[in-house]
């Protein structure tokens, strides 16, 4: 790894809870003030869960599967983030509705739109995003799995000043199941989409209240794909503290099953138990995404 901006590589877990406790500066929480049109949607998951993705389907939806953009957080910017990366909310109401992108709470998004979160299962998103940093934001021998794990999934910080990882990934969970917004919410699961990517497609031009023939339908589907994704890879990047960092990734499902320790599986299953089958009554990832999946 180059060192390159100050407080980069990430050596310790002090370090990392550091990072991931950051608050927000004054444009960030005006930029989370925004009022949003009442055909405007954002997109908003715990990192690694399919923004990218399920962004990519969301513009070529609106926009007849335009590919011009150089990057597509030109198009479809991030809220909370964007501003450090030159991205101008407007730049999106160069169509109709605007995007935008985002990983907070379902409570403290901007008001006024829809919404759109998919989740994943946790195990998996760990893996994911511990793959995605390493060797970027820390490496592999400073930072361990397990750190990750305590600092983004298992932790309770919803005390601390408003950032991006202010609660924690089962707290995101019960926060977009309990949330009061006040306009419509689609949940879709990123196994779903995995399995089944047209008709993952379809719900969401639904969502958006777009008819759309089958012709159109598989040539979004196409470009939705890992394969079109990673040939256009350079239109799907984002700026990260050390440089640029490209998001189109495997996405595989199961990785945690041969990836994670026992112990970590397991403090992942008492977690579940203390946040979420309390608020919400399902007692297991696999329960929840059953109950989407069925809506």
């Amino acid at each position: 790894m180059s060192e390159q901006q100050e407080g980069y590589p990430i050596q310790t877990e002090e370090q990392l809870a550091a990072h991931v406790s950051r608050p927000f500066d004054d444009i960030a929480k005006a930029r989370l003030r925004t009022q949003l049109q009442s055909d405007d949607i954002i997109i908003s998951t715990f990192p690694k869960c399919g923004t990218t993705w399920s962004a990519q389907i969301a513009h070529g939806l609106r926009s007849k599967g335009d590919m011009s953009f150089e990057n597509l957080g030109q198009v479809f910017p991030w809220f909370e983030t964007g501003h450090f990366f030159g991205q101008d909310l407007e730049s999106t109401r160069a169509f109709t509705p605007g995007l935008f992108k985002s990983h907070m709470a379902l409570s403290e998004l901007p008001r006024g739109g829809k919404v759109i979160n998919i989740i994943r299962d946790p195990g998996d998103t760990l893996m994911s995003y511990y793959n995605f940093w390493v060797d970027i934001l820390f490496d592999r021998g400073d930072i361990s799995l397990e750190m990750m794990a305590r600092q983004l999934f298992l932790l309770d910080r919803s005390d601390s000043p408003r950032n991006m990882f202010r609660i924690n990934y089962f707290q995101h969970i019960v926060d977009f199941h309990n949330g009061d917004y006040d306009g419509p919410v689609l949940f879709i699961a990123y196994e779903d989409m995995k399995i089944n990517l047209p008709a993952a497609v379809r719900r969401i031009a639904r969502f958006m209240g777009l008819d759309i023939s089958k012709t159109f339908e598989r040539k979004i589907v196409q470009q939705s794909t890992f394969e079109f994704m990673s040939r256009h890879s350079e239109k799907f990047t984002e700026q990260v503290p050390n440089g640029v960092m490209e998001m189109v990734v495997t996405g595989r499902v199961g990785d945690a099953k041969k990836g994670l320790e026992e112990n970590l599986k397991q403090q992942f299953e008492d977690a579940w138990q203390e946040y979420v089958t309390p608020q919400l009554g399902y007692r297991s990832y696999a329960e929840l995404r059953e109950a989407i999946s069925l809506k």
